[in-house]
């Protein structure tokens, strides 16, 4: 497991990170779904009704989506949204932050092993301005509007070749028009004949940290780029078609672009776990915390203690009146003894998704709860050697593409390396609880039955 010296308890006395982000995502009234073809995964990108539609001041959103980002609006002076990775936890595992293949915004600009990408982002542009009969110099009068607030997301100072407006201009457009081409397509068919690693890598590359683009960004190209579908739909359909691309079926689609900064952002929000939809949930495991994480027993030692594991399909753990399930979803009942974890399928990009979604928790955890950060640590507990995991794979809980159970174990047991947490905050205390409880009651259990032998064994001489 990981060494509790490098995991840096917080601890406050203002709301939960959880209770900031249930406002953050549902708000103070009621939730509204989305329509049936929405909630079934079918997205489509009809022109809402006029009853769908915002007022003047939202005219660009409509209103049977649920807004999952439920902010007050970003300062028109953004600064640092679009932060580095903590030095900290970049010498844990550097390369776990750093595209294999694509560079998108400046962070990893002009990268030697990222220049190939360089000249298809050329050619899939030519293609644009044949299709939109735009030319280059009109996306680059567009994007030098937004020059100087997109320069303010991002810490300084930045690549030398940037320091120059036009060439920051010109990153913005290649880079912008080629994510928001790759959301339209929806797909990453193009890239095979590159070879399978390319395709594979590259939707992850798009979720890094550091490789990422202003979200206000990408919808002023997709505004240039997308034929003109009406007002309220150039936003929609940018959300949904992200969605789709990065593989997510979330229960309600945002709807105010003001408190949406980025992809990962986006894509972050749409892992929430069903649970945390409720508020007197959030109110249960906020009285409940009792135990500190380090006391949670391992997978092996819960098993002995007489409790049940089995991996659970995603889509098994829906319940309709509380949200989609997600991998986060992890229940404990206590009548059965049994523990229900979702299935996670661990291969070689397995580490660098829980490291980027983990610094981005790091980064904004005043605004967005550890879903990773406290999944990875609960997991942490539970393997804490080679029988751990194979525990887990036997009970189909891990489904390892890693070749051996020691990979997997070495990989949980340094994730939560130089990583903050807060106790207050633990979204799986209340399983913590009853796991320690459970145990307590059968070593209690052990040493009455082990007395009654003695007791037995002294009463024969």
């Amino acid at each position: 497991m990981t060494p509790w010296h490098s995991i840096i308890e917080i601890k406050h006395g203002h709301s939960s990170s959880q209770e900031v982000f249930q406002t953050l995502l549902f708000g103070t009234d009621e939730i509204k779904p989305l329509s049936p073809d929405i909630e079934e995964g079918n997205i489509k990108h009809g022109i809402p009704s006029s009853q769908e539609r915002m007022t003047s001041d939202n005219s660009d959103l409509p209103t049977t989506m649920r807004d999952v980002f439920e902010t007050s609006k970003v300062e028109e002076e953004e600064s640092f949204t679009i932060f580095k990775v903590p030095h900290r936890l970049c010498e844990v595992n550097k390369k776990a932050y750093e595209p294999n293949v694509i560079s998108i915004g400046p962070y990893h600009y002009g990268k030697p092993h990222l220049v190939r990408m360089e000249d298809i982002k050329k050619r899939w542009f030519e293609k644009i301005t044949k299709k939109t009969n735009l030319g280059l110099n009109e996306f680059r009068e567009t994007m030098k509007l937004l020059e100087g607030k997109t320069r303010k997301c991002y810490e300084q100072p930045l690549p030398p070749g940037l320091e120059a407006k036009e060439n920051f201009v010109d990153m913005m457009v290649y880079d912008g028009c080629f994510v928001v081409q790759l959301i339209r397509k929806g797909h990453l068919c193009d890239f095979w004949k590159l070879g399978l690693h390319i395709s594979c890598d590259m939707r992850d590359d798009l979720l890094f940290l550091e490789n990422r683009l202003p979200f206000f960004v990408l919808l002023k190209l997709y505004r240039m780029i997308e034929p003109n579908p009406g007002p309220p739909r150039h936003f929609y359909k940018l959300v949904t078609s992200a969605f789709v691309f990065f593989r997510r079926d979330p229960p309600y689609v945002p709807r105010n672009t003001a408190s949406i900064r980025h992809l990962l952002g986006l894509v972050h929000a749409t892992f929430h776990p069903s649970l945390l939809g409720t508020q007197a949930e959030i109110a249960r495991r906020e009285e409940n915390f009792q135990i500190s994480r380090d006391t949670i027993p391992s997978a092996t030692e819960l098993e002995d203690a007489g409790i049940h594991f089995s991996g659970v399909p995603i889509q098994n753990m829906q319940n309709q009146k509380k949200g989609k399930g997600n991998m986060f979803n992890i229940t404990f009942d206590n009548n059965t003894k049994e523990l229900k974890i979702p299935i996670l399928k661990v291969d070689d990009s397995t580490e660098r998704m829980f490291r980027n979604y983990m610094a981005y928790e790091q980064l904004f955890a005043w605004e967005v709860p550890n879903f990773f950060v406290d999944y990875v640590l609960f997991m942490d507990k539970l393997i804490n050697t080679s029988k751990d995991v194979q525990l887990h794979r036997k009970n189909e809980i891990i489904d390892n593409f890693l070749g051996n159970d020691e990979a997997v174990t070495q990989m949980f047991n340094k994730l939560g390396d130089s990583v903050y947490y807060s106790p207050e905050d633990f979204y799986y205390k209340d399983i913590a609880n009853q796991g320690v409880d459970f145990c307590h009651m059968g070593v209690f259990e052990l040493q009455v039955t082990l007395g009654d032998y003695a007791l037995k064994v002294s009463s024969c001489f």
